[in-house]
């Protein structure tokens, strides 16, 4: 589908590729992951769980496409949890957002997850170990909904094995009744590493990702037909470890992305298709710092839920039931500084510029974030 942008395609490929004898993947968001800690050493045993998201992203943007604005507030998710046995556990909370700027709260929603654990294997029903957690690059999963649409409800399976692994999830965002005026929706995903091959200096892996958007039900009392919106992601991550006092690790990760969107109204089936390449390459260095350059060439190409620099279809409030753009053509740069603040707390920095080849603009994004994942048990 590339048409003309082919030939730059291939190139990019070739680059990205010849440095495969550097080579982590793309950009490491790990310093905002919950529920990270596994702990099979109890049972029987009452536990408090705090877990806080402090957040300012500021996106200074002005185009035709991707609005500028900045999202700056608090989350805080307290639970309560019992640890039946080693490997099974149930959790209850309150989940509180809150925009600064805005008096009321922007969520304010009860959390409840039974978590099992056995070996490599994890089993999540209730909230889940959704958002970033899931490891998804941005054109599929926008970063920014860690602070706009945190919560995910369903079930969630994982497993973490020396040559592959897999997060498969389901998250039912909304429920319907029988003559409900709105349509059910839910979305799907897997985030899998097909082959790992990995020894003390060097990593490689095989990735394939995959979210599907399904809107539809059978009970409900709306005329309207099924949509279901698949968008994909598989390529080759390199990494190469360093024996250097400044850089630790060099990497690369170049995918392919594919959307399919499907609209069936029982007489009528619509089908469209986009593509994109996205590659990148950087650096882990000394202090926990971050380089990474990212290039992006989309064609056609446009997720609900991926980021919307990446978006071939307008996000923004005064262009976007109109403006459209075949190739989105980008290089990002992402700077970004971990701090350790305490233990379960963690400080990161991250400045993103890029430049847009079609628009000729350049512009960039600032975030701060401060996070805590902490858990203490109430011994008997």
């Amino acid at each position: 589908m590339f048409a003309p942008a082919d030939m730059k395609i291939l190139k990019f490929i070739f680059i990205f590729l010849s440095f495969s004898k550097l080579a982590f993947s793309q950009l490491d968001n790990s310093a905002l992951y919950f529920n990270t800690e596994i702990d099979t050493t109890h049972e029987k045993e009452f536990f408090v769980k705090i877990q806080n998201l402090n957040f300012m992203k500021d996106n200074e943007y002005m185009n035709v496409m991707v609005d500028g604005y900045t999202l700056f507030g608090v989350q805080l998710n307290p639970q309560l949890g019992y640890q039946l046995s080693k490997n099974l556990s149930i959790e209850a909370g309150i989940f509180l957002g809150k925009d600064f700027g805005n008096k009321k709260f922007t969520e304010v929603a009860p959390t409840f997850s039974l978590r099992y654990y056995k070996k490599d294997f994890k089993l999540i029903f209730g909230n889940l170990d959704g958002s970033l957690n899931h490891g998804l690059i941005e054109p599929v999963y926008n970063f920014e909904r860690i602070m706009t649409n945190r919560l995910e409800n369903g079930m969630q399976f994982t497993l973490n094995k020396k040559y592959f692994d897999f997060d498969v999830w389901i998250d039912w965002l909304h429920m319907i009744y029988k003559f409900s005026n709105t349509q059910e929706k839910l979305m799907a995903g897997i985030n899998t590493n097909v082959l790992k091959l990995e020894n003390d200096d060097w990593q490689f892996k095989v990735p394939f990702q995959a979210v599907l958007v399904h809107t539809g039900g059978q009970i409900d009392t709306v005329p309207g037909g099924i949509y279901t919106n698949v968008n994909y992601a598989a390529g080759i991550v390199l990494n190469k470890k360093l024996q250097h006092k400044y850089i630790k690790t060099v990497f690369v990760d170049a995918r392919y992305t594919l959307r399919s969107n499907l609209y069936d109204d029982t007489p009528v089936i619509i089908r469209s298709w986009g593509d994109g390449f996205f590659g990148n390459i950087g650096m882990k260095g000394a202090y926990k710092t971050e380089v990474l350059f990212s290039y992006w060439l989309g064609d056609w190409y446009h997720t609900e839920y991926g980021g919307n620099l990446y978006s071939s279809q307008s996000s923004t409030v005064r262009y976007s039931w109109y403006w459209k753009e075949r190739f989105r053509e980008l290089l990002i740069m992402r700077l970004t500084k971990t701090f350790e603040l305490t233990k379960g707390a963690t400080m990161l920095l991250r400045a993103e510029p890029h430049y847009d080849f079609r628009h000729k603009q350049f512009e960039y994004s600032l975030g701060f974030y401060i996070s805590i994942d902490e858990r203490l048990w109430l011994r008997k």
